[in-house]
């Protein structure tokens, strides 16, 4: 039931990477797509993300790299948690392995 428990983890945080990668894809093309119209409505070039990004601090991150950050940080507490109910359950056996031996 833990390694099934642990797989639905693994699976649920890279689903969740993913997604992430994907919506920041949409708001990127959406973004282009918004910013190329508004520049040919005020007759100059888009300025799309591209030019954005080119005058961003690539030091700063994005919000998507925090949300990435933190499924990253909750998968690891995940593993954790799970490496602690693995420990506790071993320690059980070996303790209730050494109650049989003593009688």
């Amino acid at each position: 039931m833990l390694k099934l428990l642990e797989t639905v983890k693994d699976s649920a945080e890279s689903t969740f990477d993913s997604a992430a990668s994907r919506v920041e894809n949409v708001h990127r093309l959406i973004g282009d797509y918004v910013g190329g119209q508004a520049g040919r409505l005020r007759g100059r070039s888009a300025g799309g993300a591209a030019d954005r990004a080119a005058s961003a601090d690539p030091a700063r991150p994005t919000i998507y790299d925090v949300v990435r950050g933190v499924n990253r940080e909750l998968g690891e507490f995940g593993t954790d948690v799970f490496e602690i109910i693995d420990d506790a359950r071993a320690r059980r056996r070996a303790e209730k392995r050494g109650d049989d031996e003593s009688r």
